[in-house]
């Protein structure tokens, strides 16, 4: 990740996970490669790195907040595109797949059920909501509040903060790479403008 300054921002932060997983996607789909990629530690360990860093500047609850509000708007924005902008469909699949993400949890402490909170609060503005207007997105921001930082136990702060925004960015990166075809230079140029 590209830092500006000793405190990366939510949104750089977002784009660098989301190209970084999207690029790991193509790899893994890459019909010339032997096999697939090996582990790729550098999300964990960059993920890891920002949010000390806001721990230790006493921002880490608002930043990760808004780290994960970046992250679901875009896996919401890559879904919409995919479901071709029909949001019943988009609905449809937002309850499916949250049953199986309910189902697979062997967590003691899930990170899935409320990321798919968090999922639904950013459908329900995006898809009922195209135009908003102004003042949407910080009660958008206060509804994702809830669930997140009810999410984030005293003393887990940083732990709990990557368990979500890794969720976030492993559903985010695959579904960003097959809109674009897996083709790493479009992935790529699209990260590139958004950043």
């Amino acid at each position: 990740m590209t830092e500006t300054t000793d405190h990366p921002t939510p949104r750089e932060a977002a784009f660098a996970l989301i190209t970084t997983a999207a690029l790991d996607e193509a790899a893994r789909s890459d019909p010339a490669a032997d096999g697939p990629p090996p582990a790729n530690w550098e999300i964990y360990d960059c993920l890891t790195a920002v949010l000390e860093t806001w721990h230790t500047g006493g921002t880490l609850r608002e930043d990760s907040l808004r780290l994960t509000e970046h992250l679901a708007v875009e896996l919401c924005a890559y879904l919409l595109q995919r479901s071709g902008r029909d949001p019943d469909r988009f609905g449809r699949w937002l309850c499916d797949f949250g049953d199986q993400v309910a189902l697979t949890q062997q967590h003691v402490h899930p990170a899935g059920p409320t990321a798919i909170e968090i999922l639904s609060v950013v459908a329900d503005d995006l898809t009922s909501r195209p135009e908003r207007p102004a003042g949407t997105q910080r009660e958008r921001l206060l509804r994702l509040a809830v669930p997140y930082l009810g999410y984030l136990r005293p003393g887990h702060e940083v732990e709990d903060a990557r368990e979500i925004a890794l969720t976030f960015t492993l559903w985010a990166g695959p579904q960003l790479a097959a809109l674009l075809g897996h083709d790493y230079q479009r992935i790529h140029a699209y990260t590139s403008t958004q950043n």
